[in-house]
C-alpha cells in the first residue's frame, strides 16, 4: 500500500507490505536516500516471515515533504526531529511499537528512538551506522556534495560504487533501475538534502554516553570494508548498548548487498524471535 501520512507537521510518503495484523518492522533509510534504497531483496523476506513492513521517505527527500531553504536556514532540524518524525508516523498508522531497522543515518535515528522513546521499540537493528557525528562527517566525500544540481547517472553510479565492498559484485543494473525510478520517474532527489541532513547529524553530536539507556534487544551489523564509517566505531558503540550483538560482514562496504542479506536476515529473525519468546513466557 502507498499512502501519505501527516506526522510532526510534515507530509511523509509511506509504503507498507504484508498483513497489518502482523508484528510491524519500520525501515529507516540513510542520508539523502529514498525509501527505494530498501530493495525488494531486503524487505520481501521479512514480509515472508509474517511481519508487516513499513518503509518511508525521510523528510527532505523522495516524495515526502521538502524543507524550503529559508525555513531550514532559520530553523535547521536534528536527528531528534527525524526520530520524532518516525514515532509520529507510527502513531498515524496506529502502531504502538515496532521493530526498528535503520541503515547509516537511519540507524542513528533508530538509536535516538530507542533512547528517547523506548516504549515504541520492540527491537533495534542498526546497519552500517554510527553513534557519533564525527565518525561520519570526517570520512564523508560525496561527489554530489559539491553541487546543488541533481547528479547524472554516471556520477551517482560512481558514488554508489565507491561504497561497495570487494566481496560481492556491484549490481550496476539494479542501481541503474534505482536511479531511473528515484531520480527520473519520481524526481525524488532534493539537491539541498545532503546539506540539510549532514547538518542534522552534526547538530545531534554524539550518543555514545546515552547508549547504555537502550533497553531494546539490539543487533549491530557492519561491513568490514566500510569506507564511510570505520568498522572499529561500530564495535565501540555496540559495546555500549547492553546485550547488543555485533555482526561484522566480510567483503561488505557501506551497503547490504544481496549476497550478504541472508546472513543479516538470519540474525534479525533470531533477534525478533527471542523477543517473541520472552513475550510468550510472560
Amino acid at each position: 500500500m502507498q499512502t501519505t501520512v501527516r506526522a510532526n507537521n510534515l507530509n511523509f510518503y509511506v509504503e507498507t507490505f504484508g498483513n497489518s495484523s502482523h508484528p510491524p518492522v519500520l525501515l529507516i533509510m540513510g542520508l539523502a536516500s529514498q525509501c527505494l534504497n530498501w530493495f525488494p531483496y531486503f524487505y520481501e523476506p521479512i514480509v515472508e516471515q509474517d511481519y508487516y513492513v513499513i518503509r518511508f521517505d525521510n523528510r527532505d527527500i523522495g516524495l515526502s515533504e521538502w524543507i524550503e531553504a529559508p525555513e531550514w536556514q532559520s530553523n535547521p532540524y536534528s536527528l531528534e526531529d527525524m526520530a520524532q518524525d518516525a514515532v509520529e508516523l507510527l502513531a498515524a498508522l496506529k502502531i504502538d511499537k515496532a521493530h526498528i531497522v535503520g541503515v547509516s543515518m537511519g540507524g542513528a535515528i533508530a538509536q535516538r528512538i530507542a533512547i528517547s522513546h523506548p516504549d515504541r521499540v520492540l527491537s533495534l537493528t542498526c546497519l552500517l551506522s554510527f553513534a557519533d557525528a564525527a565518525t561520519l562527517t570526517s570520512n564523508l566525500e560525496l561527489p554530489s556534495t559539491a553541487t546543488n544540481e541533481t547528479p547524472s547517472l554516471e556520477m551517482q553510479l560512481s558514488s554508489w560504487r565507491m561504497f561497495a565492498g570487494s566481496g560481492y559484485p556491484f549490481d550496476e543494473e539494479l542501481y541503474k533501475e534505482l536511479y531511473h525510478e528515484g531520480f527520473e520517474v519520481r524526481k525524488g532527489y532534493n539537491p539541498n538534502c545532503i546539506q540539510h541532513q549532514l547538518a542534522a547529524i552534526s547538530i545531534s553530536g554524539s550518543r555514545l554516553d546515552e547508549l547504555n539507556k537502550i533497553a531494546a534487544p539490539t543487533l549491530v551489523v557492519h561491513g568490514k570494508e566500510d569506507a564511510l564509517v570505520p568498522v572499529k566505531s561500530a564495535s565501540e558503540y555496540a559495546s555500549k548498548i547492553p546485550g547488543a550483538k555485533l555482526l561484522l560482514l566480510d567483503g561488505v562496504g557501506h551497503e547490504i548487498p544481496q549476497g550478504a542479506s541472508d546472513r543479516v536476515h538470519q540474525e534479525m529473525f533470531n533477534l525478533f524471535a527471542t523477543l517473541e519468546e520472552i513475550a510468550h513466557v510472560r
